[in-house]
């Protein structure tokens, strides 16, 4: 999971990352959380929590975004991300 939390930090940290989040798509969510693992998304939350970021969006089969956590709690790119589902 270090592995997984330094790359998500060197996306985001990246200056050409204009985009604000990184996208982790689901062959390397499968490295670490199984699709068959019970509460996968609550998972995936807590594994952003514990590192710093915030699961923006998820959509089992497809992806994950994480963004940096923002001190102020900011939901409107996570309302943003969820509409589009």
């Amino acid at each position: 999971m270090k592995i997984l939390a330094g790359l998500i930090r060197r996306q985001l940290q990246l200056e050409l990352n204009d985009l604000g989040h990184c996208a982790v798509y689901e062959k390397e969510l499968q490295r670490v959380w199984p699709l068959s693992e019970k509460n996968r998304k609550a998972k995936i939350e807590q594994f952003a929590r514990e590192h710093g970021f915030r699961l923006a969006y998820y959509k089992q089969g497809l992806c994950a975004m994480f963004e940096e956590a923002s001190p102020d709690g900011d939901r409107e790119r996570t309302k943003r991300y969820n509409s589009r589902e």
